[in-house]
């Protein structure tokens, strides 16, 4: 029976008898679906197979052969759908086979369809030489499957096709299987192994508040955070699935009186609330975590536990949504207040984002809290040390920097770090907006390079040679040069204010930074420096890229290079810089910076903001 349906599902949606039917609302109550059509001038097509029934719904007067149209396919298997079976099959049997060598997968997420666990996929391609896009939603509801399916010709403006499908989407219905118990924590980790995928959580955080309490004898961090939770969904729940980064160890979770039980798996553990949670009710839960490092840093380079200092450039913060989808791209989140405290040796400082409201050190330790502000961070970040501090401010900018004894760099050049971040500062503000954030803290770590986040840079230490005599003047290492400063404090903006999510979150991480690095050199030092800057970043890519028609939008930062995702990324952006002109492009730029500040921005957004001239010159970049 499930090779059958499965066949079935290979083949091309078609209605299978002749009958139009003209109404607002197509429904099917044998499966308790229904869904609204996209426009007034549209009608629905709908046919009974022997295991499938499909619905085709396109413009009245307008030919299939177009592609303007949507189709919706219903199913029965005779055990749970398994999701990323149907969606692989579908995948090999039918797209791959409609669109042949034109065929390119754009996103592959997992989400949630009106309360059910769902899949939406992102296609671009080919049918009988008429170039679309296809989305196409694959949903589970116990044994039933239901497929949405949207095409989208390029043809056409695809702002208009999109309004109408976004009432398609919105105004799906789908009953609920019967009597819905609330997920306990086994059968949510089964419904996960079953399904093959990370379904949604139906949880929203909006507020964390961590204490961070280091060891530095031990070099360990033992972390506490207290979760506030909103149940979004549309059912009751009693559980809660929990990210944690794979370098931390869950030690054990608590509720306001009593520890919670739990049970791990891999990065994520399934919590049992103290009770149930009903549709829009809040709780709360404390998780305690821990991580021990030593003599280097742990994987990644993205957290570093010594005994001489300590930091933290990676999502260390418990996450009760998965971070990533199944095409390995960032998920949109709620953006969270963060509060940040830390009991440290006394001897020691934390450098983190936001404002410092408190430091008091007494009997041996030191107790620091810090609070995000008006500039929600995507990813909290801090560094641990024995810091001292020296600031600089300059038009409206303060700058502190802090170094260790490690760090002995001349006031000289402090002034001179200071000076290059202010200027830097200063244009990215001018570009993307001004920021409620008046000062940027620099924290010296064991970090390779230069790593940025919202108005806070991590960098090497900053540590004096050996003179090679007593009279002569100490030598420094070079700072860093001001196009890598001006990168790592654009992401403050791209990033973190407007953080990416979704097919192309990693060119739009990488490549707008270092396209604001270049754009700054241009302004400080002339056209002709920006315009040799984007010949040898076009020159990189050539390089490191094995294809250079390979897309950049689908691939996930942990697989391609950063050095690629910013060469190919900038001229990819310059390629539409000049097709949009330097004056749509910048009020493109300005805007897409301000509307989504503390918010999400995806490539949809980006090619909307840019117009349709630009926009076709980017896709082939990234399609």
């Amino acid at each position: 029976m499930l090779g059958i349906v499965l066949a079935m599902l290979a083949g091309v949606p078609a209605p299978q008898d002749t009958t139009t039917l003209d109404a607002p609302v197509y429904a099917n109550e044998a499966y308790g679906v229904s869904v609204p059509r996209p426009f007034d001038d549209w009608v629905f097509e709908p046919g009974v197979g022997p295991q499938t029934t499909t619905v085709i719904f396109h413009p009245r007067a307008a030919p299939l052969r177009a592609q303007l149209w949507a189709a919706l396919i219903l199913a029965t298997f005779p055990s749970p759908v398994a999701l990323r079976q149907v969606t692989d099959q579908r995948e090999a049997a039918t797209w791959r086979r409609l669109l042949g060598r034109t065929y390119a997968l754009l996103a592959a997420d997992a989400i949630a369809v009106d309360g059910l666990p769902a899949i939406r996929t992102l296609m671009s391609g080919a049918i009988n030489r008429v170039a679309l896009d296809v989305e196409e939603y694959t949903i589970a509801r116990g044994s039933d499957l239901i497929i949405l399916e949207l095409r989208y010709p390029r043809g056409l403006p695809r702002d208009s096709i999109a309004v109408g499908y976004r009432r398609v989407i919105g105004g799906l219905r789908i009953r609920s299987a019967p009597a819905p118990q609330p997920v306990t924590p086994p059968a949510l980790a089964d419904s996960v192994a079953a399904a093959g995928v990370v379904p949604r959580s139906p949880w929203e955080a909006p507020v964390y508040d961590a204490l961070v309490r280091y060891d530095d004898q031990e070099a360990r961090a033992d972390i506490a955070v207290r979760v506030e939770l909103v149940n979004a969904s549309r059912l009751p729940a009693d559980s809660v699935a929990v990210w944690l980064w794979p370098a931390f160890t869950l030690d054990s979770a608590r509720g306001v009186t009593a520890n919670l039980g739990h049970r791990t798996h891999g990065s994520v553990s399934w919590v049992r609330l103290p009770g149930v949670v009903q549709p829009q009710e809040a709780t709360s839960f404390t998780v305690f975590y821990h991580a021990v490092g030593g003599d280097r840093p742990l994987p990644a380079q993205l957290l570093g536990l010594t005994p001489a200092g300590a930091y933290f450039a990676t999502g260390w913060l418990p996450s009760v949504q998965p971070v990533l989808d199944s095409a390995g791209q960032t998920v949109q989140q709620t953006r969270a207040r963060i509060i940040l405290r830390f009991d440290l040796p006394q001897e020691w400082r934390a450098v983190a984002q936001g404002r410092l409201t408190s430091d008091v050190a007494s009997l041996g330790r030191r107790r620091m809290t810090w609070r995000t502000g008006d500039v929600t961070p995507a990813l909290a970040a801090f560094a641990l040390g024995p810091y001292r501090v020296w600031t600089r401010r300059e038009h409206g900018v303060v700058v502190s920097v802090w170094l260790t004894p490690a760090d002995s760099p001349s006031s000289p050049a402090i002034d001179s770090l200071a000076a290059s971040i202010q200027a830097a500062w200063r244009f990215c503000g001018r570009v993307f907006g001004r920021l409620p954030i008046d000062e940027v803290n620099v924290a010296a770590t064991d970090l390779p390079d230069v790593r940025g986040f919202a108005g806070l840079l991590l960098m090497g230490h900053l540590t004096a040679r050996t003179p090679p005599s007593p009279d002569s003047t100490p030598e420094y290492p070079p700072l860093p040069v001001f196009g890598v400063l001006v990168r790592e404090l654009a992401r403050t903006w791209w990033g973190n204010s407007a953080a990416p999510a979704g097919a192309g979150s990693a060119w739009m991480l990488e490549s707008f930074p270092a396209w604001a690095a270049i754009a700054a050199k241009g302004v400080f030092q002339g056209d002709t420096v920006r315009q040799r800057l984007v010949r040898e970043a076009e020159a990189t890519w050539h390089t490191l890229s094995p294809s250079r028609d390979a897309p950049l939008s689908l691939v996930a930062a942990s697989e391609t290079s950063a050095d690629l995702l910013r060469s190919k990324g900038v001229a990819a952006i310059e390629a539409a810089r000049r097709a949009a002109g330097e004056a749509r492009f910048r009020e493109a730029l300005l805007l897409l910076a301000v509307e989504h500040r503390n918010s999400w921005i995806t490539l949809d957004d980006i090619l909307v903001a840019l117009g349709p001239d630009a926009g076709a010159v980017l896709r082939p970049y990234l399609f």
